[in-house]
């Protein structure tokens, strides 16, 4: 039923592996984190939470690099990963030109497209492929890339830019509570 479909969270990676945005949404996916946390499982000196997120960001480029080298060519269209699904939920994800990449934590029950739904109840907009193309091409975009703050490849800088600084974050709380299967 729609009533349990959950948003868990949301990050966004650069090219690199590096973490530019991160969110969490359900309660569920708060107390593991405040589990994590407690039990210290990462390396000394590190934070559990940082290192889930590198073991996420690596098996989806491990993954992405599997299916390039397994998928047949076909023109110009690359092959490209939509979802990772596991018992009890779905990592949806969507990678830009420039290598950024959405990775959106939801229940098993959130469709990732039209191809992975036999469902005729959800409209286009509630894809979590169409989604994820939203929160790049229309809030990423327009409050961070377009941000006069916001500056490309400047780690030296001292001054580094905090997506903290932005509308991206109400937009993205707006945009996602909007949606059917937010809860």
């Amino acid at each position: 039923s729609q009533a349990t479909m959950t948003v868990h969270s949301l990050n966004i990676f650069d090219r690199k592996g590096k973490t530019l945005f991160t969110k969490t949404y359900s309660p569920l996916a708060k107390k593991q984190q405040r589990y994590l946390n407690q039990t210290g499982t990462a390396e000394p000196g590190s934070d559990p939470i940082t290192e889930q997120r590198k073991l996420v960001f690596g098996m989806l480029f491990s993954l992405r690099e599997l299916l390039g080298s397994l998928t047949p060519a076909d023109g110009d269209k690359e092959p490209s990963l939509e979802a990772v699904k596991t018992g009890s939920s779905t990592v949806h994800t969507y990678e830009t030109m420039s290598g950024l990449r959405f990775a959106l934590y939801t229940t098993n029950d959130v469709p990732s497209s039209n191809l992975s739904s036999m469902r005729s109840d959800f409209s286009e907009s509630t894809f979590a492929q169409d989604v994820l193309r939203h929160i790049y091409s229309n809030l990423w975009v327009e409050c961070v890339i377009r941000s006069p703050m916001y500056t490309t490849h400047n780690p030296a800088s001292k001054d580094s830019f905090d997506v903290k600084m932005t509308n991206f974050e109400r937009d993205l709380d707006s945009y996602l509570s909007s949606l059917p299967w937010f809860r």
